[in-house]
This record gives structure tokens, C-alpha cells and sequence, in this order.
């Protein structure tokens, strides 16, 4: 397989913004460990629940003011439903397709959202709606 310029400039700017967005990411304090550039796309990974409520309030979803438990699968798809319709409004129409894992008795694992994949283009809008407004 051929890798071309165009290839190249593509795989760069994938790791830039990737790590643009990792910054982004660090400076609000929201956690996201499995953020990686992977071809021409940056994977989100998985994030708590909380840290997925979080990131769709920056976003521009409205604030829960009410006390909810995000361990529990009515409120968990109420962020995923507010994540998704805020991170298509902050891109421009891009997509984040979410899935639910539930706190595992098993594995010793909390629950998490796993964020899918994104392309270049919705990776770098998110990162323009991440950064501080001027006031």
C-alpha cells in the first residue's frame, strides 16, 4: 500500500488535533484516556457518565439543576441523548454515535459511555467549541 503526501498531511493534522483536543480536554478537567488519533480519525474512547454530562453542558446542553444518580439507566440515556444533540449542534452536523456500558460486578469497572469515533473535520469543530469564549 502507497502512502501519499496527501496521506501524510491528513495523518498529521488527525495527531494535532488530537492533541489539541487532549488539552482542550485537560483544561476543562474532564478525563478522556482513550483519546487517540487511529487513521484519519480521532477515537473518543470511554468516559464516566459524569464526565459525558460534563462535556455536553460545554457544549451547550443545558444544565441539570436537579440531583440525579448517573448510575442509573434512565438518567444515563438522558446525558446520552443531550451529549448527542449538543455535540451535533457544537460540529455542524457531525455525529457521535455513544453506547452504554453498565458498572460491572465482574470486571471491577464503573459504568462508562464509549464516545465512537469521529472524523478530522467534527474533531476539529468540537475543539473550536471547546476553546474559552472572550469575554
Amino acid at each position: 500500500m502507497r502512502t501519499t503526501i496527501a496521506d501524510a498531511d491528513t495523518a498529521t493534522l488527525v495527531q494535532e488535533t488530537t492533541d489539541a483536543l487532549r488539552a482542550a480536554f485537560r483544561q476543562h478537567g474532564l478525563a478522556v484516556p482513550g483519546l487517540s488519533a487511529v487513521g484519519g480519525t480521532v477515537e473518543l474512547g470511554e468516559v464516566t457518565v459524569a464526565t459525558a454530562d460534563r462535556l455536553a453542558c460545554l457544549l451547550g446542553a443545558p444544565v441539570q439543576r436537579v440531583e440525579r444518580n448517573l448510575e442509573e439507566w434512565p438518567e444515563v440515556r438522558q446525558v446520552m441523548r443531550r451529549l448527542g444533540a449538543a455535540f451535533t449542534a457544537a460540529t455542524g452536523g457531525g455525529f457521535l454515535d455513544l453506547y452504554f456500558h453498565h458498572d460491572c460486578v465482574r470486571c471491577d469497572r464503573d459504568a462508562a459511555l464509549a464516545l465512537s469515533r469521529i472524523n478530522a473535520q467534527a474533531a476539529q469543530r468540537l475543539l473550536v467549541a471547546l476553546r474559552p469564549r472572550a469575554a
